[in-house]
């Protein structure tokens, strides 16, 4: 029983910004416009991906993932503290800044300004932190969803969880990221368990979500609902199994990546 209450708020986390990306994503109720019509009125949410169905553009983000993780991880080893904070707390603003537009247009910027300042000022309420996260999330994997075609999202989300493991088991870089992130960069959500605090990385939620955004051109929303309720399976399979132990990081990406894959089968079977 005492396990319930934190594995419905990952379930909960989960599915929140998942459902978030995906209204966004689609321009359900209170959206002005969905995403594939801002990226292509709007040029400060293009990405230099000329064709969304070529294999190729996951490469790209790929390529944009481990530079971004490798800058990060010379900034931590260069002990640059005020880059780091520069690095996440811009990337925070604009994911916000994406999320909240969908919904109240230019005027966003001050209240996602707004978040980020008060994440500054109280940058050890965790609380605050998962609430500017789950906001951020929605806009970035939306973005790069619209900008991706289901093949190229698939093998995007293929090589990334194999690198999640090689990140953790291997190199062990993520484990480095993990523990710098710690009350010092919000990279991580951050679920209490009794006396410790579970992460969820920000990447464990944005890739499922660009996936899952990424089928909606083709298929449609019902196929990419049924498909993020796949990868919260395999969250909540990965939760169960690592809540009896302690001092110990897991790559979450690979479980919920056959969640997903499950889920999108299943998808094709009813729809």
């Amino acid at each position: 029983m005492k396990y319930l209450k934190p594995l419905f708020l990952v379930i909960g986390i989960y599915l929140l910004v998942q459902g978030l990306g995906l209204w966004v994503s689609a321009g359900g109720f209170g959206v002005e416009k969905p995403m594939e019509q801002r990226v292509k009125e709007e040029p400060g949410l293009q990405l230099p991906i000329e064709n969304p169905e070529d294999p190729y553009s996951s490469l790209q983000i790929f390529a944009y993932v481990i530079v971004s993780t490798a800058l990060l991880l010379l900034f931590i080893k260069l002990r640059l503290e005020k880059m780091i904070k520069l690095f996440i707390n811009v990337a925070i603003l604009l994911g916000l800044n994406i999320t909240l537009s969908s919904f109240i247009g230019g005027i966003a910027i001050l209240p996602a300004l707004l978040f980020v300042l008060l994440r500054l000022w109280k940058s050890e309420n965790l609380l605050l932190m998962n609430i500017v996260l789950i906001l951020t999330i929605p806009g970035i994997g939306s973005v790069l969803g619209t900008h991706l075609g289901p093949v190229p999202s698939l093998i995007l989300l293929l090589i990334l969880a194999v690198y999640d493991i090689i990140a953790v088991f291997g190199t062990k870089h993520m484990v480095t990221l993990a523990e710098n992130a710690k009350g010092k960069i919000p990279m991580m959500i951050a679920i209490p368990v009794g006396d410790r605090h579970l992460g969820l990385g920000t990447g464990d939620l944005t890739i499922p979500l660009v996936f899952s955004v990424s089928l909606l051109r083709e298929y449609g929303l019902a196929n990419s609902v049924i498909t993020s309720l796949g990868g919260c399976i395999g969250l909540i399979a990965l939760f169960l199994y690592t809540i009896r132990k302690k001092d110990v990081m897991l790559p979450a990406l690979p479980p919920i990546t056959a969640g997903l894959l499950l889920g999108f089968g299943l998808s094709l079977l009813i729809l």
